[in-house]
């Protein structure tokens, strides 16, 4: 079964180019460039990972985490533009799982989202 994500990005070149690129990689995306859209498709796909811009317009990824941190533990990696060492803690502090800064490299963004959906993976703690 291949893994659900949405991303949500007002840019939207990196947005095609990710989804792109993750669509290659086998995972099923889907996006949005605004909050508004991309609370939507989450809520309508529950996806396995949430890939959340911080700097949208109205409502900002890092809103949009702490929203969701209160539903649920859905693996969130933030993509920014934010690059310091204090708007790290924010994102963590809001429940972010990982952070990765623009402009990023695919192939490091393909390695981190194997590596976060492995964290959540708790099926393997379940009983037989």
């Amino acid at each position: 079964m291949e893994e659900k994500i949405v991303f949500v990005d007002d840019n939207l070149i990196i947005l095609g180019l990710v989804r792109d690129y993750l669509v290659q990689e086998g995972f099923c995306v889907f996006t949005a460039s605004n909050a508004t859209d991309g609370m939507r498709l989450i809520e309508i796909q529950a996806p396995d990972l949430v890939l959340l811009d911080w700097m949208l317009p109205g409502v900002t990824g890092l809103e949009i985490c702490k929203y969701l941190r209160r539903l649920s533990s859905i693996p969130i990696i933030m993509l920014t533009g934010r690059s310091g060492e204090s708007d790290r803690i924010l994102a963590l502090e809001a429940g972010v799982d990982d952070y990765l800064v623009k402009p990023f490299n695919l192939l490091e963004l393909g390695a981190r989202i194997p590596s976060v959906l492995r964290r959540f993976d708790l099926s393997k703690f379940k009983e037989a």
